[in-house]
């Protein structure tokens, strides 16, 4: 049995920063323990503490996953409407690099940008394990079964709260005890722990919580949904197995020979397929729970419950149907594709991606600065990386390439009758490469001149954002109101369908949604990868169902057709083979990702894993000429920024002064 301390913190926490006032460090915390666990009603409230411990997921102020992956760019200058200096924290990691004196997005000690100390949240969910039974002083009223789900979920919360600090950092080190105020020598010594170690403590004890975690189905439905359910743990299992497996810890000898202070290899050696196998069965368990949930891609039936005026469950068409379908597999709370979701708040979020028509911008009297959004902008870079209407990239397109569209795709035209039904606002002359896009990057990118569906408008009156100086959502009085899209998009998906801003005054007039963390599609593509890491092409998971079936599921919503007749049909001849080998099968599965789960998070923790993101980032990052007045000053490729990528910006720093009060503690390799 784990020792018990009533006098507790950790190490880490102590050691590192004396002065931070999250230490609540106590002389004698007995008594406020014994509250604490003393019957079931104030025992919940800690596991809520627990809960609460978990990282932001949603708000673009501190979460790396929306703003700081490289797929979204705000302007450096701006400095109005919510931004108290420039840009959050999180991109200023992207666009000015990491440091050690004061890291950026410090979730190792809390600070500069971090939503939450994760370490304090660990130390949270210890102390509940260590108090919660009756042995050790629990609540006497609190019934056995309930006590068990409980255990479970906070060491599923303590196991995800390790993988969080474990994709940033690599090795951490593992804290399953709580380290008393009175330790001294050995027990002080807090070191990193190898990878492999890491990940096997990650699994075991996600493994320990899901025999006695419920499934959706044994949740409440008005007060449970958003805790850990078996799925969940499940499916951040096989996230953190495809994570080990991925190339950023498996064969990558960048980090050979790095030691800690005992020499100890921190970094796995060598290529080893094994993580892989390990990563299929984990993903194939995963997906057959959500399935066994109930869990299906989700296609809207209703267009969005009245969100486009007009359109319901009588009369959607496919086009409409496949469009609102993706918007709505984000934005529906709880919908049939959410494994997980949470319920922070989406105000800054939807604030940030939603458009303001020339109507709405043209009545900002009497707005505060912070009503204003507009900066959830993606890359000129990200929307080339959707697909063409084929389902393929736009660079391997037959069409993109003898009908001359790709050589001359920042070019301008108007729009045929054909787009401007759903896509282009008829009479908005707009860019070639927004035209014979997949419906993908319709649902998921705001455009100048494009139809934004919803509002509860008829598509005929739809709105659409006009990115030129001096209109709709363009650059106006960036210094006084602060948002406009840096790059000339606008990341369309994270707005609910019915979120819109008033015309007469401008406040945004949101539909809030819970927010997912997994979705079945993120499951069905990781599934994929690990078959086709295995085993290639033609390996089979438990349902005999090889990584094509699950593209195809996710591509089918949109319209597309299966992958291996899109590329065959629709490729240029020297790509028409691609999905046959395991190398060209992986690239589609990674632009799969890209595609599918664009602005939802994923990004940041992908290319990084994959260990492309020194490919990247180290070009250009492109937009539209925010100071165009007319469509030809503005559809001029404009570089935003030039950020700079190399081998040690994949894992983030450790404070210097951090480590010179915990003297066994090591730097990651290159800081």
């Amino acid at each position: 049995m784990k020792r018990i301390y009533y006098l507790f913190t950790f190490i880490l926490l102590s050691a590192v920063s004396s002065c931070n006032k999250y230490l609540d460090i106590l002389p004698d915390d007995k008594p406020v323990l014994e509250d604490a666990f003393k019957d079931k009603y104030n025992a919940e409230k800690y596991l809520f503490t627990c809960y609460n411990s978990l990282p932001n997921v949603v708000n673009p102020t501190n979460t790396l996953g929306i703003s700081g992956g490289g797929d979204i760019i705000y302007s450096e200058k701006n400095t109005g409407g919510g931004f108290s200096a420039g840009p959050p924290a999180t991109q200023m990691a992207f666009l000015k690099g990491n440091n050690v004196a004061n890291p950026y997005v410090n979730f190792w000690d809390g600070a500069n940008g971090a939503s939450r100390n994760i370490w304090q949240g660990i130390r949270h969910c210890n102390v509940f394990l260590n108090h919660i039974r009756v042995e050790d002083g629990g609540p006497r009223d609190l019934d056995e079964s309930t006590r068990d789900k409980w255990i479970a979920e906070v060491k599923a919360i303590k196991a995800y709260l390790h993988l969080y600090l474990f994709q940033l950092y690599g090795p951490i080190p593992i804290m399953d005890e709580v380290i008393p105020i009175s330790a001294k020598g050995e027990e002080l010594e807090i070191y990193r722990e190898p990878v492999d170690k890491v990940v096997d403590y990650i699994v075991q004890t996600l493994d320990e919580a899901i025999e006695n975690l419920p499934t959706i189905g044994e949740l409440d439905i008005v007060s449970e949904y958003g805790r850990f359910t078996k799925t969940i743990a499940l499916s951040v299992k096989a996230k953190t197995l495809v994570l080990a497996a991925s190339p950023l810890f498996n064969n990558n000898n960048n980090y050979n020979g790095f030691k800690d202070k005992r020499g100890i290899e921190l970094f796995p050696v060598g290529d080893s397929k094994a993580r892989w196998e390990r990563a299929l069965a984990a993903c194939d368990a995963a997906v057959r729970a959500a399935e066994e949930d109930g869990a299906v891609i989700m296609v809207t039936t209703d267009g969005g419950n009245n969100a486009i005026r007009g359109i319901n469950s009588t009369n959607i068409n496919d086009t409409t149907k496949a469009m609102v379908s993706l918007r709505q597999a984000v934005t529906a709370s709880w919908n049939p594709e959410v494994i997980w979701a949470v319920n922070e708040s989406t105000t800054v979020l939807q604030r940030w991606a939603t458009m303001l028509s020339n109507d709405e911008y043209f009545n900002l009297a009497g707005s505060a600065g912070s009503d204003i959004g507009q900066r959830q902008s993606p890359t000129l870079n990200v929307v080339e990386m959707f697909y063409s209407s084929k389902g393929v990239p736009i660079e391997e397109d037959s069409d993109w390439e003898t009908k001359g569209w790709y050589q001359n795709r920042y070019n301008t035209q108007l729009p045929d009758a054909e787009h401007s039904k759903y896509f282009i606002k008829e009479g908005q002359e707009t860019a070639v490469l927004h035209f014979n896009r997949c419906l993908r990057f319709y649902a998921s990118v705001g455009f100048d001149g494009g139809i934004w569906e919803g509002r509860e408008k008829p598509l005929s009156e739809a709105s659409f954002p006009n990115m030129m100086r001096h209109f709709g959502s363009g650059f106006k009085h960036s210094e006084a109101y602060g948002g406009y899209p840096f790059s000339g998009y606008l990341a369309k998906k994270l707005s609910h369908l019915k979120t819109t801003y008033t015309e007469t005054r401008i406040t945004l007039m949101r539909e809030d949604y819970s927010f997912p963390v997994i979705r079945l599609a993120d499951m069905y593509l990781l599934l994929a990868e690990s078959l086709n890491e295995v085993g290639g092409p033609t390996q089979m998971d438990s349902h005999g169902h090889n990584a094509f079936y699950y593209l195809d599921v996710i591509r089918a919503r949109v319209g597309m057709e299966g992958v291996v007749d899109s590329w065959n049909k629709y490729a240029s001849a020297r790509f028409k083979s691609k999905p046959s080998t395991e190398g060209g099968l992986r690239q589609i599965i990674r632009r799969e990702r890209m595609n599918e789960l664009a602005f939802e998070g994923h990004f940041y923790y992908d290319v990084r894993r994959w260990l492309m993101a020194e490919e990247m980032f180290n070009r250009p990052i492109l937009g539209w000429n925010k100071d165009g007045e007319n469509k030809a000053d503005f559809y001029n490729v404009r570089v935003l920024a030039q950020p700079r990528f190399s081998m040690k910006d994949y894992l983030m720093p450790i404070r210097t002064n951090t480590l010179l009060q915990s003297k066994t503690l090591v730097q990651n390799p290159g800081w």
